[in-house]
């Protein structure tokens, strides 16, 4: 039954769904060049921006989806049109096409932490991981201060490109202005979650040893004491933290720490 189902749902998703091919023009200005991702909720392309000449990232939300897709369509663009960031992808602007929601943004160079680590084998040291999280700590800083909390900061949604990051895709995030503090201290706490699950990411890609099965990463890892007590923070295993600039005034004083160890 279950299959039949998955079956049905798929079938509908393709009908409803056109998935536009590679050279048609979208609104007269956007040509495709590839599909980046064909996700639950909308489908990504690369295009070239046949009024600015530049190459822009296109999401177009989901038929299939259209009660979920017109709240998220909303936010998701409101938010991109609120911040203004370098390491945040610019909204271009919302449009139709076939009775259709779109909207475009900057195109960021780059690929996603998983897919640079895996293509280049490149292993990082305490020091890089901690720069690295400091700068996308950085960008969750200014979200939050302006009321936005990303809620879905995983590997695939953070961009590398020559040590610069980006995060990217505020699909699942939340808006809130002055609202409820302990709301708001969940939501960063979420994000902070994420920024030590990817922390922990990049601290493993330089791991040599043999990962046993249910070992804790505080016996696998052999770490400064103070990245170790900035992830348990993170991840709430010892006192969490309950504002950014608490998390980047730490891992300042870490950074800190390893410069000076460093001979001149």
């Amino acid at each position: 039954m279950e299959a039949v189902h998955w079956l049905m749902k798929r079938v509908r998703q393709r009908v409803m769904d056109r998935r536009y091919s590679v050279n048609e023009i979208l609104a007269g200005r956007y040509q495709i060049e590839k599909v980046l991702q064909n996700g639950s909720y909308g489908i990504i392309y690369l295009c070239a921006d046949l009024k600015s000449g530049q190459r822009c990232v296109v999401k177009q939300m989901r038929k299939s989806k259209k009660k979920e897709n017109i709240e998220n369509y909303a936010k998701e663009t409101a938010i991109l049109q609120q911040l203004n960031h370098s390491g945040i992808p610019a909204l271009i602007e919302s449009f139709s096409h076939n009775e259709e929601s779109f909207f475009s943004m900057e195109f960021v160079e780059g690929k996603n932490v998983e897919d640079t680590l895996f293509a280049s084998g490149h292993q990082y040291s305490e020091m890089e991981c901690l720069l690295l999280t400091k700068k996308l700590t950085e960008i969750v800083c200014y979200i939050h201060q302006n009321g936005v909390f990303h809620g879905d900061i995983r590997i695939p949604n953070v961009l590398l490109h020559e040590d610069q990051i980006h995060l990217i895709d505020f699909g699942l995030a939340n808006t809130l202005g002055d609202g409820n503090p302990k709301e708001r201290e969940l939501l960063a706490q979420d994000d902070f979650f994420d920024l030590g699950d990817f922390l922990l990411f990049l601290l493993y890609s330089s791991y040599d040893g043999d990962m046993k099965r249910n070992r804790p990463w505080t016996e696998e890892l052999s770490l400064h004491p103070q990245t170790t007590m900035l992830l348990k923070r993170l991840l709430k295993i010892e006192r969490p933290y309950y504002h950014c600039e608490e998390v980047l005034e730490d891992i300042d004083k870490l950074i800190s720490q390893f410069t000076k160890k460093t001979p001149s």
